[in-house]
């Protein structure tokens, strides 16, 4: 799994409406990643949530952050423009800058319902505690929701998954 190499805090770019975190270099394997705008913690562009479930999980990635400081964002594309689903979260995660600056810590839950494909994009940061093989039995343990396309399901089993393996105690 690629890794995020992130450089500025989800906060900033909450807080500072419309205001976008400093260009990241790109490299040649961003190019057909298409520029998706960050609209907070839950980014539905492939329009697969409703607007409870999105509520209810930003607020949980809220409170996820408010213990832990780690940053975790939830994106979903109507399409990976025929890019790799590891190259497509770990582009996002730089553009967007999702991570503590000097920490690295970022997580991005991307999923790509009409690939039928998803990615759990970590930072450098994250890598001891959220190894490869912790994130494969969290992905198992969210694709049986996604099958049946109950997404906010396997988003909420995903999100819980990974707190339990970063430290966060409910």
């Amino acid at each position: 799994m690629k890794r995020l190499a992130l450089v500025a805090p989800l906060a900033t770019l909450l807080v500072a409406s419309g205001c976008k975190a400093e260009p990241v270099r790109e490299s040649a394997a961003c190019d057909g990643v298409p520029q998706m705008a960050l609209k907070g913690r839950v980014t539905d562009a492939a329009d697969i949530l409703d607007e409870t479930a999105r509520v209810r999980l930003a607020d949980r990635l809220a409170r996820y952050e408010g213990v832990t400081k780690h940053q975790m964002v939830i994106a979903t594309t109507p399409s990976l423009n025929g890019t790799s689903v590891d190259n497509f979260g770990t582009c996002l995660g730089n553009r967007w800058g999702i991570g503590r600056k000097g920490h690295d810590d970022g997580i991005v839950i991307l999923i790509a319902p009409s690939e039928r494909k998803m990615q759990i994009a970590t930072g450098l940061g994250m890598e001891k505690i959220l190894t490869d093989d912790k994130v494969l039995k969290i992905v198992h343990q969210m694709t049986p929701h996604f099958a049946s396309s109950d997404y906010a399901g396997g988003l909420s089993e995903g999100i819980e998954a990974i707190a339990a393996q970063t430290g966060e105690t409910p």
